[in-house]
């Protein structure tokens, strides 16, 4: 039986893997879903200096003190982020990485700076634009979701969606990424784009790695909450790591 730990993307929380992982425990499987410091259930310490680093050490945390091996790492969307951090960390306790409609940085990206690489200008722009301006109008230093219907999801699950995500710190965002060469040592890597929403900055990465030695790019027709709209089409690609 495998071990899976599924990293959520930005302002979510590990609540909304509760239909895959309940697919995956089904299976016989083992299902970790940690959540950020600041949103979902940690909201209560939100603050405008966490960065991608506390999300980073959340998620080592979890498979550091829980004794996990082996793991099958997931990250969505900004998630992408946190999971490359951690597997650089700790590449010997990785067996495969999972960019589940997630960003794919390299060393000194931040997720700001990689979306004009992934979108035309002026659609990076308008992105970069809301994170910062919600920030800084607040004058919280942080940044207020993107609503569901932007994502395309599915609109049955889009009050569930919007009323569960809060706001999450800008310095996230912002915050590059160091790595030191450890990530190099997971070899097995899957790509999921989900194929049902524009305009997607994950289309740039799935072109990137199609028929990329150790990649394998898989395309979902849903939006971009894939664990949300196909929670079981997920699991199962999920389970081809297995």
């Amino acid at each position: 039986m495998a071990t899976f730990v599924l990293v959520h993307g930005a302002w979510h929380g590990g609540w909304c893997y509760r239909d895959t992982a309940a697919a995956l425990r089904a299976a016989g499987h083992t299902v970790f879903t940690p959540t950020h410091t600041g949103v979902g259930e940690r909201s209560h310490q939100s603050a405008e200096n966490i960065t991608l680093e506390t999300h980073i050490r959340d998620v080592c945390g979890c498979i550091e003190w829980e004794e996990l091996n082996d793991v099958i790492l997931c990250g969505h969307s900004y998630g992408g982020m946190v999971i490359s951090g951690v597997a650089d960390r700790m590449p010997e306790r990785i067996k495969a990485l999972v960019y589940l409609d997630a960003f794919v940085p390299e060393h000194g990206d931040s997720l700001i700076s990689l979306l004009p690489k992934a979108l035309p200008a002026e659609v990076a722009a308008a992105f970069v634009g809301g994170f910062r301006g919600a920030a800084l109008e607040g004058r919280s230093g942080c940044t207020q979701p993107i609503p569901a219907e932007v994502f395309n999801i599915t609109p049955a699950n889009r009050a569930w969606v919007d009323r569960r995500c809060g706001p999450q710190a800008l310095a996230t965002f912002e915050m590059p990424l160091l790595i030191s060469g450890g990530l190099a040592q997971v070899k097995q890597r899957l790509f999921i784009l989900a194929d049902g929403w524009d305009p997607s900055p994950f289309r740039h990465f799935a072109a990137k790695f199609e028929g990329a030695a150790g990649w394998r790019v898989a395309k979902l027709p849903c939006s971009h909450d894939v664990m949300v709209d196909m929670p079981k089409e997920l699991a199962k690609e999920l389970l081809s790591l297995a």
